[in-house]
């Protein structure tokens, strides 16, 4: 009896024994980012460089099944082009080779990123104000916060291109509100801001195909701490724009941008 005793006791330590690996956790990251990017677009003939103007790669964060971050994992980099306008090493550096649109996925483990699509541009060699006019910004007089008066400051990036200047693609523009009129001290935003085209307050713009990027100015009438402005006097935002490349300033950045700004009331 005692051997078959022993025996039986020896399956059933084996059979726990297997379901202890397979509850386990499965190795590897439970979850991963998208593809960080240090920038919108890569300049043919040079790396991939980050905000300041250093070589910067790409990169994927990857996450445990409790969401924390995992630091001893590496990321791998593929091309899905063929003859892509660029190429991505081992490490995450990109380079571009040719004008285009390279895709790069990034992957850990089984995780695969969705495919970022990168432009491969030329480099800025001059940034300019899109329009030679600037628009007077009509602010409706209103004690609605959602009635909102709005101009656009909008430039131009562009590069040397094979046979004439040519629109420069993925670059950052960077905005600043140097001036404008007072906000009250009850209001919740300021009276005057940047934002983008769907009214969020933004300072940075990317350039389209084109090489336009843009940023409104917004006002809310009822957030004015001038008072006289409700009465027919003229104020104006001052605003600039300015980009940069390898860490240099584009010239002749940063471009400078008056905004006068009437309060009227709105006619039905």
């Amino acid at each position: 009896m005692i051997p078959r005793t022993a025996t039986i006791l020896a399956v059933i330590g084996a059979i726990i024994g297997v379901a202890c690996v397979d509850m386990s956790a499965p190795s590897g990251p439970a979850s991963i980012s998208a593809l960080q990017l240090p920038s919108p677009s890569v300049v043919v003939g040079d790396v991939m460089r980050d905000s300041l103007g250093a070589p910067a790669k790409l990169g994927v964060i990857a996450y445990d099944a409790s969401g924390a971050k995992l630091t001893d994992v590496s990321p791998q980099f593929f091309v899905t082009d063929s003859g892509a306008p660029a190429t991505v090493d081992l490490s995450g550096a990109v380079t571009g080779t040719k004008l285009g649109i390279v895709h790069v996925v990034g992957q850990i483990g089984t995780l695969q990123t969705p495919a970022a699509a990168i432009p491969v541009t030329v480099a800025p060699t001059l940034i300019a104000r899109t329009s030679t006019t600037i628009d007077t910004l009509i602010a409706p007089l209103s004690v609605d916060t959602t009635q909102r008066g709005t101009a656009a400051a909008a430039v131009t990036v562009t590069g040397v291109g094979a046979t004439a200047p040519v629109g420069v693609t993925g670059f950052l523009v960077k905005y600043t509100l140097v001036q404008a009129p007072s906000t009250i001290a009850s209001a919740k935003t300021a009276a005057v801001f940047l934002a983008d085209d769907q009214g969020r307050p933004s300072t940075v713009d990317t350039t389209d195909a084109a090489g336009h990027a843009s940023r409104n100015v917004v006002v809310i009438t009822a957030f004015l701490g001038d008072t006289s402005l409700l009465k027919g006097k003229v104020d104006s935002a001052v605003v600039t724009a300015q980009t940069s490349y390898k860490g240099a300033l584009v010239s002749p950045s940063p471009i400078r941008f008056v905004i006068p700004i009437v309060v009227r009331l709105k006619l039905p």
